[in-house]
């Protein structure tokens, strides 16, 4: 999801599905649907399934936009970005990437490793020491010790044995106590929480299940103690500024402060969108992630167009 302005007129531009009233700024080369596959007639039904989900009042805005063999074909906003202003989503607005972050951390990560920097299976505790010695909290209640390393190849898959500290499970419990709960980020430094939870017992051994967590954090600040840079700087140098992301980064500058999307809390009402959420999320550097996905999908056009 990313975003443009609320219309119900829509008009063909060389043949995609592209809403009036945009300054036709685009990233990448607009065609017809037809002419990549898709139908014409089956995605004006997403615009119709868009504008009912924020007349119902459930969602302040959704923009869609779907690109096919490096084509934007389509592109449709509802709602707002700022339900209070009326401001609407553009294809300038910023808004938060949330989990999408991992990807992003994942392709820097990869960077480093074809650079030599680490191997993916290299065990975590040779840059993290905390991570040495790793044991696990069996079901029994049981604290065995970890029949096998973290290493990067499992924080890449959330297969490390860690999680997130937000359910009801022993392991969680003890993330709690700890101070490394769902809410961490707000009042830990990424070094600090990375360390508190290498000392924390794993869910299971690592490489034996699945569990979506904080591999990622931890992930990141294993790249800032790989490459010596903070990962704001790494990202910056090794992603955003090479492909021309100019928008991307974990703090949301004073002067595009205007171009940040509002937030909104979950209403118990049904059909309303809830209160603004003030409390920004903090990763490491006091701000959230926040990118214009416009970027994404330039980056995506240029690397095609470099090879790489």
């Amino acid at each position: 999801v990313a975003l443009l302005p609320l219309t119900r007129r829509r008009r063909h531009l060389q043949g995609p599905l592209i809403d009036a009233d945009l300054d036709g700024t685009w990233p990448l080369p607009l065609a017809q649907p037809e002419a990549v596959g898709l139908s014409t007639q089956r995605l004006s039904e997403i615009s119709r399934w868009s504008d009912g989900w924020v007349g119902s009042g459930k969602l302040p805005g959704l923009f869609t936009a779907i690109a096919r063999r490096g084509k934007l074909v389509y592109a449709h906003s509802s709602g707002s970005a700022d339900v209070a202003s009326g401001s609407p989503l553009t294809q300038h607005t910023l808004v938060r990437l949330y989990s999408l972050t991992k990807p992003l951390v994942s392709v820097c990560a990869m960077v480093l490793y074809e650079k030599g920097l680490f191997q993916l299976d290299e065990p975590v505790s040779h840059h993290l020491p905390s991570f040495a010695n790793a044991r696990v909290l069996l079901a029994s209640g049981e604290i065995v010790p970890a029949e096998r390393e973290v290493t990067v190849h499992h924080l890449l898959t959330h297969t490390a044995g860690l999680t997130y500290g937000d359910s009801d499970t022993a392991v969680d419990e003890a993330y709690k106590a700890a101070g490394c709960g769902w809410d961490a980020p707000y009042h830990l430094s990424l070094s600090d929480f990375v360390d508190r939870i290498g000392r924390l017992p794993l869910a299971f051994h690592p490489g034996e299940s699945w569990r979506y967590s904080y591999a990622t954090d931890v992930l990141g600040r294993l790249l800032e103690v790989i490459s010596g840079l903070p990962l704001d700087r790494l990202m910056d140098e090794t992603l955003f500024s090479p492909l021309g992301m100019a928008d991307s980064g974990f703090v949301v500058p004073p002067e595009k402060l205007p171009r940040f999307a509002a937030i909104y809390e979950a209403s118990e009402a049904p059909g309303r969108v809830g209160a603004v959420a003030r409390q920004r999320r903090r990763f490491e550097r006091g701000g959230s992630f926040a990118t214009l996905l416009w970027s994404l999908r330039r980056s995506a056009n240029a690397g095609s167009e470099q090879g790489s």
